[in-house]
């Protein structure tokens, strides 16, 4: 295996392989409109025609048929003989009520928001800035603010993913030693109502943005976890809440630059040690 030959093509032809990898995205954005529209959760109780599936969507059924035809193609759907689409093991993934749901990542990530972004990354090489912004015309967190059904979309987005590598984290770490975790820009609580119900000894602290925190605590609330958990809203930039014996961050520095990066990370560090910060 080389850089020169990876072993996704190995054994196609060069123009061929290159050709998969540019109309690849014709097939993201197909898994898109079968997310947005909610068709794994039509066909949850049985297969169901493109004609059945366009009149509970309000679409156009033989425009429906090829999108569903393509993802069959793919293996994200099945095509019976009958002409009736099915679920896979794919888009069993892109329903709304299982555990690990990847429905509402792949709205955010194929959909409103990235997708844009994307389409600008010329923007982000030739001048370093965001793409994001330049598409939006303002920072994504700000644009979050003012779509609050966006934002809910990405909350969802980032439980659902949390909940597919949460029992991955839970046995590659033990957390047994641990008395009160901090959970910094934890969102609705999916990773530390893992671990505390995986630690019933051990309490802790959600600490996330004012409208981030008030959709939490229902969910928390659900998972019968919410007396051992304390819920503070705040801005991380500014500081953290004390008093934790651990600080956990997921898929939280990766947002910033090093210089917001390293202030997140010394406010952690200054909340466990009481110390100064050197990185």
């Amino acid at each position: 295996m080389t850089r020169e030959n990876p072993p996704s093509t190995a054994n196609v032809p060069p123009p061929e392989a290159t050709l998969q990898l540019i109309s690849g995205f014709w097939i993201a954005r197909a898994i898109y409109i079968a997310a947005k529209l909610g068709i794994a959760d039509h066909l949850h109780d049985r297969p169901k025609s493109a004609a059945e599936l366009a009149a509970a969507t309000g679409t156009h059924a033989p425009s429906l048929y090829r999108v569903l035809r393509a993802l069959a193609s793919v293996g994200v759907f099945a095509q019976g003989d009958d002409n009736r689409f099915r679920l896979t093991p794919l888009s069993e993934t892109l329903r709304t009520d299982v555990p690990g749901s990847l429905r509402a990542f792949t709205i955010v990530e194929l959909g409103e928001e990235h997708h844009p972004a994307w389409g600008d990354l010329l923007h982000s090489v030739k001048t370093g800035e965001i793409a994001f912004d330049h598409a939006f015309g303002m920072p994504i967190w700000e644009y979050f603010a003012r779509h609050p059904e966006n934002a809910k979309t990405f909350d969802d987005a980032m439980t659902g993913m949390t909940l597919a590598v949460n029992d991955a984290v839970l046995s590659s770490y033990d957390f047994s030693s641990i008395g009160k975790i901090v959970d910094v820009g934890g969102g609705h609580g999916s990773l530390i109502a893992s671990i505390l119900k995986s630690n019933p000894r051990m309490r802790g602290i959600l600490f996330d943005v004012p409208a981030v925190i008030e959709g939490a605590r229902a969910r928390l609330a659900a998972e019968g976890i919410a007396d051992r958990c304390e819920f503070i809203a705040g801005d991380f930039f500014e500081s953290v809440p004390g008093g934790g014996d651990a600080y956990i961050l997921k898929w939280i520095i990766h947002d910033w630059d090093d210089e917001r990066a390293l202030t997140i990370l010394r406010n952690c560090h200054l909340c466990h040690e009481k110390i100064g910060f050197k990185p």
